[in-house]
């Protein structure tokens, strides 16, 4: 470059300095205008400079970045694709509507060195960019993203933006989708790690992953979820070719659950490690299948209020409104064992079963024990979409073992008390809406009147739900009943 300026400079001195000795000698060219020259002509010499890769012959050029993308970038290109030359933002080549075995590429930018144009052999990738491509991938597929880092990504960072990652199952099923945002990979040389960083979307819900592969075989993850309130940390040690084991964090809310965990032919095994929920203590243990995804699990649930379960921003509510359940492609079987504080006026003991299979989620079985007085029993239970609305339907068998004490804790009147043994009905609840419906009511299998679904509906008003509003109502029901 001091050499171009140089030369810009000399022809300067022979022309314009020539031209006014000989034809006037008031003529002047500042020092400021010999700046603008050269940088105008510098400007233009570069700009040619850059041209030079659109003189090499083009089928050359494709050979050669096939070539080159193979062998530093590991992305094998089929042969047939548009590729021109740009020189916007920076020296590249486009590449339109190419194809890998693992993705339909709609544009591939690949920037080159712009160190010597004037030879082509020297011609250096120094960056790729992929964008609006799909990507299909099966389990198998992602082995070199945990594989030892002795396979080792590229010095050189490949970028992803704008595109989808397809996962399937054996039989070529989709399973899930992920949208990526932006995402790039390649080898830290300083560090000796593999990585992998990326921001998308999988089930509408918003994510960041950060991983890395470290040469002795430790592998970290990071998964933050902001708008659930996930943050997700594993630390994971390969200790034999078929056993892996490592810890696990998952922050959601104001719980934290940590796990310890082995793996063995795509089988994980797991139990809990020193968490908690809220302010109540939680251990678990369970097994899960990979492929296809099959959930096994068991919680013990302890000090916790289980009345906390049926509030609006419950940590149930708000997982089942993130609307992860709904897959076809997952089975899930588990069972949540809570023992209850002594603060819990309503409930001492709860199972709550929650079984998901084909798409179709269920808490059928579920119980929710107050030891005086009875037991709700959950069956045909189903949890479902409908026109936008999230919506459980679900039949209840209230079970009262001691009738004199349930009118105790809800302070009715001794005139209004009757000996009522069992109470059936069927509730559809709108978890979004936060809206209650009660149908088919029998109290000790006798039919109620209308009256009685007129004041249920005042458990609709969410302006004042508290304890004290539910005595009244409850009571108002009673004396509606005539045994």
């Amino acid at each position: 470059m001091k050499q171009i300026v140089k030369n810009f400079n000399n022809l300067i001195k022979k022309t314009i300095f020539k031209l006014k000795k000989k034809t006037n000698n008031k003529f002047h060219v500042s020092t400021f205008n010999k700046y603008i020259i050269t940088a105008i002509s510098i400007l233009f010499a570069y700009i040619f400079y850059l041209l030079i890769p659109l003189l090499y012959d083009k089928n050359w050029v494709q050979n050669k970045i096939v070539s080159k993308l193979s062998s530093e970038f590991n992305i094998n290109l089929s042969n047939s694709f548009d590729i021109s030359y740009r020189i916007l933002p920076k020296p590249h080549y486009l590449i339109r509507d190419s194809k890998t075995s693992l993705a339909e590429i709609k544009t591939l930018n690949v920037f080159i060195s712009q160190n010597n144009f004037f030879n082509k052999d020297s011609i250096r990738i120094n960056e790729v960019v992929i964008e609006e491509a799909n990507f299909s991938l099966l389990s198998n597929d992602l082995k070199p993203l945990y594989k030892d880092s002795e396979n080792k990504f590229s010095k050189k960072k490949i970028k992803i933006n704008d595109s989808n990652v397809f996962f399937k199952n054996n039989l070529n099923e989709v399973i899930s989708i992920i949208k990526i945002s932006n995402a790039f990979l390649f080898f830290d040389e300083k560090n000796l790690f593999n990585l992998f960083d990326l921001k998308g979307e999988i089930f509408n819900i918003p994510f960041e992953l950060n991983y890395q592969n470290t040469i002795n075989s430790q592998k970290n993850i990071k998964i933050k979820a902001s708008d659930i309130k996930l943050k997700i940390i594993d630390k994971f040690f390969k200790k034999d070719e078929d056993l892996n084991s490592g810890m696990n964090n998952i922050s959601i809310l104001n719980s934290s659950i940590n796990t310890k965990y082995s793996i063995k032919d795509q089988i994980v095994i797991f139990q809990s490690d020193g968490s908690k929920t809220f302010n109540s203590k939680i251990n678990y243990n369970g097994q899960l299948a990979i492929n296809p995804f099959d959930l096994n699990l068991k919680i013990n649930l302890y000090n916790y209020k289980i009345s906390n379960l049926f509030t609006p921003n419950s940590i149930i509510n708000e997982f089942i409104k993130s609307g992860l359940l709904f897959n076809e492609n997952i089975s899930v079987h588990t069972l949540v064992n809570i023992k209850s504080t002594k603060k819990d006026k309503i409930f001492n003991e709860a199972k709550l079963k929650l079984k998901i299979l084909n798409g179709k989620i269920s808490f059928d079985k579920s119980i929710f024990i107050n030891n005086n007085i009875g037991l709700i029993e959950v069956s045909n239970s189903d949890l479902f979409l409908e026109n936008d609305k999230l919506i459980l339907s679900a039949n209840l068998s209230i079970d009262i073992k001691d009738p004199d004490r349930l009118y105790s804790f809800l302070s009715t009147n001794k005139r209004l008390r009757k000996d009522i043994k069992n109470i059936k009905l069927n509730i559809i609840y709108d978890f979004l809406g936060n809206e209650i419906t009660f149908k088919n009511i029998k109290i000790d299998d006798n039919k109620v009147s209308d009256q009685f679904y007129n004041i249920a509906e005042g458990f609709n008003d969410n302006s004042s739900n508290n304890l004290t509003k539910s005595r009244r109502l409850l009571n108002e029901l009673i004396g509606l009943y005539e045994g």
